[in-house]
């Protein structure tokens, strides 16, 4: 397992230049929604002491008179926030296939290749992706009700029974919600190794392929481990550093766009894991087709017609 994490990690490190590119994506749609949602904030406080009060120590009083006087103007970035949500979901989908295709060939990185061979396999890649979220929302209602059932088994319970009944249905959320996160990982491989199979069977396949090698969730779960690991030394930054003066708000940006660097590497590497598990132990491909051309079949036809030809002239002459 952990032979696969270094391996897995080398080789992002080695290909920073995708990390780099999505990183540099991810910040462009960020900004497109930060900048004109703090120019509303700004033009609707009036230049105010209270918005400068914001900034500096949060106040949730000010904050909510904020919201209930002013908050309709920001109604107006709703729309835009989620075409960007789901542009964000569609090039992180667009990109897979490139970062897989990279990690195949290992040549120089090149970005007008990355975005060639990201093209090549983003429609069976969104198909992969609109199944993976079919089969999550299932589960995630099927989550919501087995804590409704648990919840009210536990109703009226002291707070520590209450806890203890709700640690199945949690542990339940988070392993289902993790193994089709991982399955989904697989599924892109097996896709990008086969060009043959369709988005359905790919699914599929890395189902059963997770299921029968457990060691895959081991990895994955050591991964989440290292991205809660970063989250949390994030948080003891921020709530240390704090954001009080202009410096110290620049300070709170650049660490933060290093840690979504460190997010959106993490991600990769995770994918790097799965293509080197299944390098590892590797599935069989599917079989291609024996496609026979009509003119060789005629062909073989004219050949068998002459030697039965030739065949019924020797019995013939003799």
């Amino acid at each position: 397992m952990f032979t696969i994490l270094r391996q897995a990690f080398r080789r992002t490190a080695q290909n920073w230049q995708i990390v780099l590119v999505i990183f540099l994506v991810n910040l462009a749609l960020g900004l497109i929604v930060a900048f004109p949602s703090f120019s509303i904030i700004k033009a609707e406080s009036e230049q105010s002491l209270a918005f400068e009060k914001l900034i500096k120590d949060f106040d949730f009083t000010v904050f909510y008179d904020f919201m209930h006087k002013s908050g309709k103007s920001l109604m107006s970035m709703i729309p835009m926030s989620l075409v960007l949500s789901g542009l964000y979901i569609v090039l992180n989908i667009f990109f897979s296939g490139g970062i897989l295709s990279q990690f195949t060939l290992r040549n120089t990185f090149k970005l007008s290749e990355f975005l060639k061979n990201s093209g090549h396999y983003f429609i069976r890649f969104f198909l992969l992706f609109l199944l993976h979220f079919f089969f999550l929302l299932i589960f995630t209602i099927v989550t919501f009700a087995m804590f409704g059932v648990f919840g009210t088994i536990a109703d009226g319970k002291t707070e520590p029974t209450f806890v203890a009944w709700m640690v199945f249905p949690s542990a339940f959320a988070f392993f289902i919600i993790t193994y089709l996160l991982n399955v989904s990982d697989y599924a892109k491989v097996l896709l990008h190794r086969d060009d043959l199979l369709n988005p359905w069977k790919a699914f599929w396949k890395a189902i059963d392929y997770v299921f029968r090698n457990f060691k895959t969730m081991q990895i994955y779960w050591a991964v989440v481990v290292v991205s809660l690991t970063v989250m949390l030394v994030y948080l003891i930054l921020e709530s240390s550093i704090g954001m009080t003066s202009g410096f110290k708000i620049g300070l709170m940006f650049i660490i933060q766009q290093f840690f979504i660097f460190c997010r959106v590497f993490i991600r990769t590497w995770n994918l790097s894991n799965a293509f080197d598990f299944v390098s590892l132990r590797p599935i069989p491909l599917t079989p291609k087709p024996i496609i026979i051309e009509p003119e060789m079949i005629e062909e073989a036809t004219l050949e068998s017609q002459i030697d039965e030809e030739q065949d019924s002239e020797t019995k013939l002459s003799e």
